[in-house]
Formats: structure tokens, C-alpha cells, sequence
């Protein structure tokens, strides 16, 4: 088969990313960081609120499996009329159901439950089309041998969040409440869509995906864009089911902070925006770990992270914890720059939307689901116990994709 990239990857460039990308990298940031904070402010509302164990579950369902439904079709969207235009839809359509859920509420500042689970889920299926369309963008604006620092800079945006999106949350809850809180990502959605206007509007195919040769598409080509690879699927299966044992740390670590540690929602937002710290120190790493066997890398990164957060369950005392969430959060840190590099470089251009559109509704939907069992196991077991089976849970996700010939022997060329 004809390769519809470089067999030979070029070095990493030194080269300062384009304007473009960096605002494509605040966009990320601004809206993931609003999608962080709706749900740090759920989970912790949940008990405050009244909502019993299974309504917290079926309310973290409803903001991620609508996702499962719509990924693939606005990934397509995202294919037939561009990045631009979609990330636009999804950003000024998730500001404007929130501030519509702010309207809905009690005057006590109360979240009624259908509204969040009915709002709630239509900025769920919403959520993909900006994801999709940024990271569809992104090789399209960059040369190959820039790719791996222009990932970097978006995951920059991914991973901003998981300290902003906490360290806000707490705040917020105590000065403003849950329901008038959901004012702040309304408002970060409507700035994320301002600075949308940044990004370009017609972009060609990428350069680089046909080859050093530059021929025309053999049949071969045209054939391998109409099929997903087995190491891209792999590569998928591994997060998928990474991000799913990892869910109930969502779910059990407010219970944890409060019946373990004996803190309040300031412990609980230090100890998530530790773990966006430590993600954010070891970010600059994933260009270069993204070079070769991106899906060993990513493999290993998924079982040492659960080796390292399992001592978690007998901690009592919130400096040990802090230093388990700073460590947690630096293995996590390169894990999406690698596998976005990878699947950017292994996928044909013309089913990038519709592939990170995929990823992204499999990963949405993980996560939560994989919260919301917790949810409900916390009405039997302490939180303690979730968390250690969580914790194993993504270590042996990591060891069973080492089992995979198709990752252990591709690199991301």
C-alpha cells in the first residue's frame, strides 16, 4: 500500500506555532475549561442539592452520552464544511443553553434535575463539533514537522482546564451557588466563539499527507480512507478504556475529600488544579514521546498512572493527596499530544472530522459512564474502594494494549 504519509518522519521543527494555532489552542482551553467547571460543580452540588445517588448518575450520563450519538456526524460536518463553522455552532449554542439553565432555576439557586439533564444533554451533543473542528485545523495549519508543537499547544488548552476548571469551582459554589455559578462558562463559551474569528476560514488538504513523491492517490489510498486501521483503532480502544476506569476518580473524590480527608470544596479544587499543574509541567514532552510507538507510550503512561494514584486509597491527610494528584497529573500530562499526533498522522485528511468526531463521543461517553457506576457504588462501598478499583482499572488497561502487535510496532509515521 502506498503510504498516505511520510515514511520518514522529519525533525521536530524549532519553529515558533503560527498565530492560528495558538488561537485555536484558547479556544480549547476557554471551552473545555467551561465544560470542566459544569461538571466539578455537579458532582459537588449533587449532595448540597438533595439529588439521591442515582440521579448524580443519571445526570453525568446525560451530559456525555448524547455525545455517542452526534460525534460521528459532526465530525463529517466537520469534514464537508470545515472547522470554522462548526466550532462556532457549538460554542454560541452550548453559552446559550446554560444561561437558559440559569433562567430555569430556583430563586434559592436551586438546579432543578430535569432542566440540567435536558440542557445538560443538548451541550453534551454539541461538545464534539469543536473538538473535531480544532484538531481538524490543526495539519492544515502546520507543516509535518511542526505538527508534534502545534498538538502541544492545544493540548495546552486540554489540559488548562483541569486546574482552571477546578480551581474556579470552588470559589464560585461559595460565593455565587450552583445555579448562578453556570454564568462563568457561559461567558467563557461566548469568549471562546470570539476568538474563533481568529481561526481560518478556507483551508486546503494538508501538504505533506501525499507523500515525499507527491503522486496522485493510488486505489490503495482511496481505499485506506474508507477504513480505519487496526493500530487506530487500538489506539482508541486504549483511551477509551482508559478514560473509563478513570471516571470514578470524578465521581468518588469529592466523597473522598470530605469523609477521608475531612476538607471542604477549597481541598477539592487544590487538589484538581495539582493535577492540571503536573499535567501542564510535562506538556512540552509530548512532541517528542509522539515520535516513535506513540501507542507503547501512551500504554505505559496509562498503567503507571494507575500504579502511582492506587496509594491514594490510604491517604488521610491532604499533603500526601496533593502530592499524589501533582504526580498523577504529570504522567497525564503528554497523553493526549501523542495520540492526537498519531491519529493525525495515521488518518487520511478526508476522515479526520469524522475520526476525532468518533474519539471524542467513545472518550465523552467513557468518562462518564464510568462516573456514574462509581455513583452509584458509593451507596456500598467507601469512597476508598472506588478509588483503588479505579485506580487498577487503568493500569490494566495500560498492560492489555501492550498486548497489541499492531501498537508495539508502529511508530507515528
Amino acid at each position: 500500500m502506498t503510504a498516505t504519509v511520510p515514511d520518514r518522519l522529519p525533525k521536530i521543527s524549532r519553529r515558533r506555532p503560527p498565530r492560528a494555532v495558538w488561537a485555536a489552542g484558547a479556544v480549547t482551553a476557554l471551552a473545555s475549561t467551561a465544560d470542566n467547571f459544569v461538571l466539578f460543580v455537579l458532582l459537588w452540588a449533587a449532595q448540597p442539592q438533595g439529588w439521591s445517588a442515582a440521579q448524580t448518575a443519571v445526570v453525568v450520563l446525560a451530559l456525555r452520552l448524547p455525545t455517542l450519538a452526534t460525534g460521528v456526524l459532526l465530525g463529517r460536518a466537520v469534514d464537508r464544511w470545515g472547522g470554522r463553522r462548526l466550532i462556532l455552532l457549538d460554542l454560541i449554542g452550548r453559552a446559550v443553553l446554560l444561561l437558559l439553565l440559569v433562567l430555569v432555576s430556583s430563586p434559592a439557586d436551586k438546579l432543578p434535575v430535569l432542566p440540567v439533564l435536558v440542557l445538560g444533554g443538548l451541550c453534551g451533543a454539541l461538545a464534539p463539533a469543536s473538538y473535531a473542528g480544532v484538531r481538524w485545523l490543526v495539519p492544515r495549519m502546520v507543516s509535518s514537522a511542526e505538527l508534534g508543537r502545534a498538538n502541544a499547544v492545544v493540548a495546552l488548552g486540554d489540559q488548562l482546564p483541569l486546574m482552571l476548571g477546578a480551581a474556579v469551582a470552588g470559589p464560585a459554589l461559595a460565593l455565587l451557588g450552583a445555579a448562578t455559578s453556570m454564568v462563568l462558562p457561559a461567558g467563557m463559551l461566548l469568549l471562546a466563539a470570539a476568538l474563533t474569528v481568529a481561526l481560518p476560514r478556507h483551508v486546503p488538504a494538508p501538504p505533506w499527507t501525499a507523500g515525499d513523491d507527491h503522486r496522485p492517490p493510488s486505489t490503495a489510498d482511496r481505499d485506506a480512507t474508507r477504513r480505519l486501521q487496526p493500530r487506530v483503532l487500538a489506539i482508541i480502544a486504549l483511551s477509551t478504556a482508559y478514560y473509563f476506569a478513570y471516571g470514578p476518580f470524578e465521581t468518588a473524590s469529592p466523597p473522598f475529600v470530605r469523609d477521608q480527608l475531612g476538607a471542604t470544596e477549597g481541598v477539592y479544587s487544590l487538589l484538581w488544579a495539582l493535577f492540571g499543574l503536573g499535567a501542564l509541567a510535562t506538556l512540552a514532552a509530548g512532541p517528542m514521546l509522539s515520535r516513535r510507538l506513540p501507542g507503547v507510550v501512551n500504554a505505559v503512561g496509562a498503567l503507571v498512572w494507575g500504579a502511582v494514584m492506587l496509594p491514594i486509597t490510604v491517604v488521610h491527610d491532604v499533603p500526601p493527596a496533593a502530592v499524589l494528584f501533582l504526580v498523577g497529573g504529570a504522567i497525564w500530562g503528554p497523553y493526549t499530544t501523542i495520540e492526537t499526533s498519531a491519529l493525525q498522522r495515521w488518518v487520511s485528511p478526508a476522515r479526520h472530522g469524522a475520526v476525532f468526531g468518533l474519539q471524542r463521543s467513545l472518550l465523552s461517553v467513557a468518562t462518564p459512564l464510568g462516573a456514574a457506576l462509581a455513583a452509584l457504588a458509593l451507596q456500598e462501598v467507601a469512597p476508598r474502594t472506588v478509588l483503588a478499583v479505579s485506580a487498577g482499572g487503568c493500569a490494566l488497561a495500560g498492560a492489555l494494549a501492550l498486548t497489541s502487535r499492531d501498537l508495539r510496532r508502529t511508530s507515528s509515521a
